[in-house]
């Protein structure tokens, strides 16, 4: 297609980009088939593109065709425009601060594809092409690799502590989410459910903004033990890990917590009455954990599983390190788990 071609009135102007000039040095490739187990992206459509001397990379295509079927398409267009302005500002701002784990795009633009009224023009973000998110590089190992689980970790924490000194709570971080570079490194991605202190975003109302599947249970109750800014921060330091839950047992945190809690009678109303059940479950999902993780990491069990009970907290009071309650030291740091995430690294390449 050539922007001249008659568009296929049957899909939407963002699925129709292949082979399009985007006027900026790159050219529209071809279509990126989701995969089956993807989540989020209904917005978007993926593309390959390439840019100057064959340069390969990654095109989301924003896709607001949906709008049309709202009961009112103007406001509804309205209302994902402004949600993409604002992940592109967000965006810019950690390119402009050089946040190096996390995945920033290359350039942003929109291209016009006639034939679609309001929806003709589709804005777009280019970032470097990944190799895959870490479900499809956990799924390659014909035998787990210690080192690598440890350095992805050590990365996304890295990620993380950038978001937060800048402001930024993910809010969404999971395993589709945590992509692995060309240069074997792991970089968060995907800030469309992001906000920032200074500059709340469109969804900031939303009592849980990501991923139900891997969102900390706290967060379904109102009120819990904290409030304001800090509790998404402290929701982050839970997504965080619950990724040791998936690097070495293939599930979520709150799954396995979900799983324990099966019959309990909760009241899913009061918080401090359900938090000593939910604690409970918790203690018995960190035996599980201990049991997946022994075989596998051998010695460095116990420093790993210290990590995760602190992360996962069921009360965000008590997450994070103990060591900076009550000082000025924000209980969502990330500092300290960049240390001992770094020391871990060292010890499991000294046992190969």
């Amino acid at each position: 297609m050539n922007g001249r071609q008659v568009p296929n009135v049957a899909s939407t102007p963002a699925e129709n980009l292949e082979n399009m000039d985007l006027g900026n040095g790159w050219t529209v490739a071809s279509r990126i088939t989701r995969k089956k187990r993807s989540t989020g992206g209904h917005f978007s459509i993926g593309y390959k593109v390439v840019g100057a001397q064959g340069k390969e990379a990654f095109m989301k295509a924003l896709d607001f065709s949906a709008a049309s079927q709202s009961q009112d398409p103007i406001r509804e267009l309205q209302k994902l425009t402004e949600a993409y302005n604002y992940e592109r500002d967000l965006l810019t701002k950690c390119k402009n601060r050089r946040l190096n784990r996390v995945m920033v795009p290359i350039i942003d633009g929109t291209i016009h594809v006639p034939g679609y009224g309001i929806y003709s023009p589709v804005s777009y973000l280019i970032f470097e092409l990944a190799k895959g998110d870490i479900r499809d590089v956990l799924s390659d190992f014909s035998k787990f690799d210690l080192v690598w689980c440890l350095k992805s970790l050590h990365n996304v924490a890295v990620g993380l502590h950038q978001l937060h000194s800048s402001g930024i709570a993910h809010q969404d971080l999971k395993p589709s989410n945590v992509l692995f570079t060309n240069t074997n490194e792991s970089k968060l991605a995907d800030l469309g459910r992001a906000t920032a202190q200074d500059h709340p975003s469109p969804i900031h109302h939303y009592q849980v903004p990501g991923d139900l599947g891997y969102a900390p249970i706290d967060l379904s109750y109102t009120p819990t033990t904290v409030d304001g800014f800090e509790k998404r921060f402290l929701a982050d330091l839970y997504l965080m890990g619950s990724l040791f839950f998936f690097h070495f047992t293939g599930v979520a945190a709150v799954h396995a917590l979900r799983m324990k809690i099966q019959g309990v009678p909760l009241s899913n109303t009061s918080f401090l009455a359900d938090l000593p059940y939910l604690q409970h479950a918790y203690e018995e999902t960190l035996v599980d954990l201990r049991r997946g993780v022994e075989p596998l990491a051998g010695a460095l069990v116990e420093p790993i599983i210290q990590i995760v009970r602190q992360l996962c907290e069921p009360d965000p009071k008590r997450r994070g390190d103990p060591r900076w309650k009550d000082s000025i030291v924000p209980s969502y740091n990330m500092e300290t788990y960049i240390s001992r995430l770094d020391l871990l690294c060292k010890k499991a390449e000294l046992l190969l």
